[in-house]
Parts: structure tokens; sequence; C-alpha cells
């Protein structure tokens, strides 16, 4: 984790979010799951403690600020379930500040089957972003069918926001959906779905598709300043 701070340092980055993919829970059993939630809550706490104190030591009069990570954000990327569930207990999410969903199982649901398990899985109060939404991978797999009108409606009425996701693999929500997205008034995310830290990089991809859709800085919610972004999160 500390390798990750140290890059969003030299990228200059305000926070980050640890967003790993929800324990298998065919692997662990619910108790499990919770006991590694709290883990990783208690590490990112004590993370997060150690930044307060290094900011502080960086803002004494005598020395030039230099932005640096100030707060790092546990959240977690779950597995939408074809029944629309969710795939971790539900008091898992007491220890997350917020949370991703995706699709990564039966892609080839009903347009109508696949919307509403979408809604249903976008419906928890945790829940802040749908996590790369078509689910395609540039020549592997199609992305899955959605009723885009619903999800734009939806995530516009309760303020949920669609990703941007970076990996070269995914480039997910394409550029024309962005636009649609833009359209709409739905807010985006950039992420970059790194699995290690020369990953981070990914994100001049995500930018690049950001931009052919017509999105600005207003547009994509984790542009913004730490105290903006946290309010508009909670």
């Amino acid at each position: 984790m500390r390798e990750v701070i140290e890059k969003a340092n030299k990228l200059g980055y305000e926070y980050i979010a640890f967003t790993e993919h929800n324990p298998s829970q065919s692997k662990h059993s619910d108790r499990q799951v919770l006991e590694l939630l709290k883990r990783k809550k208690d590490v990112i706490d004590q993370l997060n403690y150690s930044l307060v104190k290094t900011v502080k030591k960086s803002m004494q009069p005598a020395k030039v600020f230099v932005k640096k990570v100030k707060k790092v954000f546990n959240a977690l990327e779950i597995d939408i379930r074809p029944s629309g569930k969710l795939s971790i207990p539900d008091n898992g999410f007491d220890y997350l500040d917020f949370a991703l969903v995706s699709i990564h199982s039966s892609f080839r649901q009903s347009k109508k089957e696949m919307t509403n398990r979408v809604i249903n899985g976008l419906s928890h109060p945790k829940v802040k972003i749908f996590a790369h939404p078509t689910a395609r991978k540039l020549n592997e797999r199609e992305g899955i069918e959605l009723d885009w009108e619903v999800i734009f409606e939806f995530c516009l009425n309760e303020k949920k926001w669609l990703e941007i996701n970076a990996d070269p693999m995914r480039l997910d929500l394409p550029d024309f959906l962005v636009r649609e997205a833009v359209k709409k008034g739905v807010k985006l995310t950039l992420g970059t779905d790194a699995h290690h830290v020369q990953a981070m990089e990914n994100i001049q991809f995500g930018i690049s598709v950001a931009r052919r859709g017509w999105a600005t800085l207003h547009d994509v919610v984790n542009t913004r300043p730490l105290e903006e972004f946290e309010k508009m999160l909670y």
C-alpha cells in the first residue's frame, strides 16, 4: 500500500482509494469475509493516521507545500450476482467508505434482466460507482446489454457515478456512452483498475476516453479537491 501512496504522490494526487475485489464467498465464510474487511480497515486507518502527521509536517511555514496524498479511502469492488444481490454480507459495508459494483459473470442475461440486476446492485446506500459498466474486454469479450436510458436516469436521480476504467483492455465506459452520460448530467469517475503500481500510469488512457466523450473536469468527480469529493461522497 505504501508503494501505491508513493506513486500517487509522484502523480500529484491528493487522495486515492483501494478498491480490490470482494473476497470470494465460495472460498470464505461470511465470518472470514468480515474479518478480512476489518483487517483492511485497520491497516488503512493506520495509514491515514500517518498521512495526517506527514501533511502537518509538510505545512510548516519554512517549507514549500507540495501536493501529497492526504487521504486513503477504503473501498471495495463488489460483484453483482445474477440475482442482483451483492457478494458480501450486508454488515461488511460498515467497514467501507464506499463501494463499487460490477458484473463479472452471467454476461448473456437479457437486457431487461441485466438492467434490473445492475439497478439492484447500485441501490445499496454505500454503493457509489458502477465499475467498467459494459463489462467488455477489448478483442476478448463484447459488452453486456443494458437499457442505458434506465441506467442513466437511476444514476442521475440517486447520485451514483459511472466509471471510466482506464485499463487498456477495457476503456470502459466507452467514449460514445461517456458522451451520452455527460448530456444527461450523470457524473463520472476515472479509475485505473491497477493491480500493480506501474498500472497507475494507465490513467492517461482513461483521460483520453473522457475527452473523446466531451467530459470536462466538472463531469468527473475525482478531479475535485479532497474536501469537495468527500461532500459528494457522503
